[in-house]
């Protein structure tokens, strides 16, 4: 059979895929029959910057201080598209940052004149450099169901991958959690021992104040509650850290400040006892 000749199956498969799985098929089974494997170096969708604007390249690898690339295309050839790579290849080809290029194209698919012109003319300007080859139409149809095998060993293997990258995610979720728990009760005991402390300080200083009115008492005298007196009262009053507020009956109205005041000397009493 030759290389243009009629292959119906070529022709059923294609239109059985979607234009970007086209492309994707060819472009695997045609790189990985080329042995243009990542192990060797090789790379999909090479971003060269080129003087006339950046060039994607299907397939690429470095070389010296330049890139080899690869250019496949398994259907018709769009004419606008095309010029524009090739315009971009030439600029790479003359400066040095292109050192080989390959365009692959099916036989018996439709390549614009200009198009085709064009690769004829870069072939001329460039010897051994550029190189445009026909494959046979069972040579793409083989290449596309390579492509379509890998694809899929490629995404399952994804799938995989993602399903691996969920349970180590959750895993440190659970694991982020646990320790915001962990600094959360060392978090409430550095409180605990802080409001302990301040209460056994402040129950040391009621004791004294109820000391040192008692004394005054004795002398005939009376001492009138400080601010810092009532602030012990209070810290001393409140529940302890971690332990449940016992329900307190409301004062009464009718209770008075100096009352107050001879109920927490009376507390400072007992504390000091």
């Amino acid at each position: 059979m030759g290389v243009g000749a009629p292959v119906p199956e070529y022709d059923a498969v294609r239109r059985q895929l979607s234009r970007y799985e086209r492309g994707l098929y060819f472009e695997l089974g045609r790189a990985r029959e080329r042995g243009e494997t990542a192990e060797k170096g090789w790379v999909r969708q090479f971003a060269l910057v080129t003087g006339k604007g950046a060039r994607v390249l299907d397939s690429a690898r470095s070389d010296g201080r330049g890139t080899r690339g690869v250019e496949r295309k398994s259907g018709r050839i769009n004419e606008r598209e095309a010029l524009r790579q090739l315009e971009r290849e030439r600029s790479g080809l003359s400066s040095g940052q292109l050192t080989h290029s390959r365009w692959e194209t099916v036989a018996g698919e439709k390549i614009p004149a200009t198009v085709h012109d064009e690769m004829q003319a870069m072939a001329r300007d460039f010897p051994g450099r550029f190189h445009h080859e026909m494959v046979s139409r069972a040579d793409a149809l083989r290449a596309i169901r390579m492509g379509r095998s890998l694809a899929s060993k490629q995404l399952e293997l994804v799938r995989i991958h993602e399903l691996d990258r969920a349970d180590r995610a959750r895993k440190r979720l659970e694991r982020i959690r646990e320790i915001a728990r962990e600094r959360e009760a060392e978090q409430r005991s550095r409180d605990q021992a802080v409001a302990w402390q301040r209460q056994r300080e402040a129950a040391q200083r009621v004791a004294e104040s109820a000391r040192q009115a008692r004394e005054a008492a004795r002398n005939g005298k009376h001492l009138p509650m400080t601010g810092r007196e009532a602030a012990d009262l209070l810290i001393v009053n409140r529940p302890t850290p971690g332990i449940a507020s016992p329900h307190r009956q409301p004062p009464s109205p009718e209770r008075t400040g100096r009352g107050r005041d001879e109920r927490g000397r009376d507390r400072g009493i007992q504390c000091e006892r």
